[in-house]
């Protein structure tokens, strides 16, 4: 008989809005009249455009509701569809293409969107249901507004972390331009995470040779710009200043990561004059204040050769369970079962993320089936 986990948690469940007008009386009365302008209609978008094109859509086609509005837009079909075929007691929101906030030209847009787009989440999707938590988006153009943002929303208990996706600047995520945001961060006590594809709609490109062409060649290299992200962290002592911080790679896979350590390892024995701030071995700094989601679990030619890879990097303690709903390439439990071992999976499935988040079993609501 198959293992029961009794209150799953899903670090990555993709909320929409139905339409524009949803989100629209969240913006103070200025920055409405500048979206909506003199014509019938927005005349300025709310969200970016994908300069990547899926073929086959980004979303599964079942998600989107009869009614209409966006994928993931409709509680009682994400319910019907994931919370409870599930058992999820917990589903950590994080957006859909209104992450892309800090991908916006204008600073402050940026900066009033992302506030009106917690409260939205706040109001339309935690007050609704008590499973599920959200994410305060930042716009991180303007850092110091963004950790403004952060200590107004920090003592919510049902905000649960902060969240930067695209990457407005020239400079990696770990470079001090950005300490107020870990800063703040680390005041409230809220991990921060940071979802791939953090580049894909601004500049500087999020591959490392420059700006690729289609949308295979930026799915299959979006880590990139996360391990750029990550090493930098550590080399500007992000973990030295910030010892509390935890941090959750969302999206970005996990085959990379073992690879990565090794050589950077490697490098700082060699180079450690040049960050004399850091005290540790980069995989220290990994193994204490890093987590990553399971989706998209890379497929290795043999199941036991992903594992082998994973267990390098201590992940039995480190993945957490996402489901990526409502992605055309989301990770549904029983997939996940089949692809890790059989004691691997309440941790993935639920308590690795109750560390993660500082979270006890007391603090589920119960949820309303058990994933067998």
């Amino acid at each position: 008989m198959a293992d029961q986990v009794i209150g799953v948690v899903d670090c990555d469940v993709h909320h929409g809005r139905r339409d524009e007008a949803e989100l629209l009386g969240y913006l103070p009365t200025a920055w409405r009249e500048y979206v909506v302008g003199p014509a019938p209609g927005p005349t300025v978008p709310l969200t970016l455009s994908d300069g990547y094109p899926n073929p086959h859509g980004f979303m599964r086609m079942e998600t989107y509701p009869d009614g209409g509005g966006a994928a993931g837009s409709d509680l009682q079909l994400m319910d019907e569809q994931l919370l409870t075929p599930t058992g999820t007691a917990r589903a950590v929101l994080t957006y859909g293409d209104d992450m892309h906030v800090a991908g916006l030209h204008n600073p402050y847009f940026a900066t009033v969107l992302a506030r009106a787009l917690n409260d939205w989440t706040v109001d339309r999707w935690l007050d609704a249901d008590e499973r599920l938590v959200g994410s305060i988006i930042v716009a991180c153009q303007l850092p110091d507004k963004a950790a403004e943002e952060i200590r107004r929303l920090g003592g919510n208990p049902r905000m649960v972390q902060v969240m930067l996706a695209d990457n407005p600047s020239k400079h990696p995520l770990g470079h001090p331009v950005f300490h107020p945001i870990y800063e703040a961060a680390a005041e409230v006590g809220l991990p921060v995470a940071i979802h791939a594809g953090a580049n894909d709609w601004a500049n500087p490109p999020a591959t490392g040779g420059g700006t690729v062409s289609t949308y295979i060649e930026a799915h299959t290299l979006w880590p990139q710009a996360v391990m750029t992200h990550f090493v930098s962290l550590i080399a500007h002592g992000v973990f030295e200043k910030y010892p509390s911080l935890r941090l959750l790679l969302i999206e970005t896979g996990a085959a990379w990561i073992a690879p990565l350590l090794w050589r950077y390892d490697t490098e700082y024995r060699g180079l450690r004059r040049e960050v004399p701030w850091c005290k540790r071995l980069p995989s220290e700094y990994f193994a204490q204040h890093v987590w990553m989601t399971t989706q998209p679990l890379d497929l290795s030619p043999r199941r036991e050769q992903m594992i082998e890879l994973l267990s390098w990097i201590g992940a039995e303690d480190k993945l957490v369970y996402s489901s990526d709903y409502p992605h055309w390439d989301a990770d549904n439990v029983d997939y996940l079962r089949a692809r890790l071992p059989r004691e691997w999976h309440r941790k993935v499935l639920r308590d690795n993320a109750l560390e993660l988040f500082g979270w006890s079993s007391a603090d589920l609501p119960e949820p309303h089936a058990v994933a067998q």
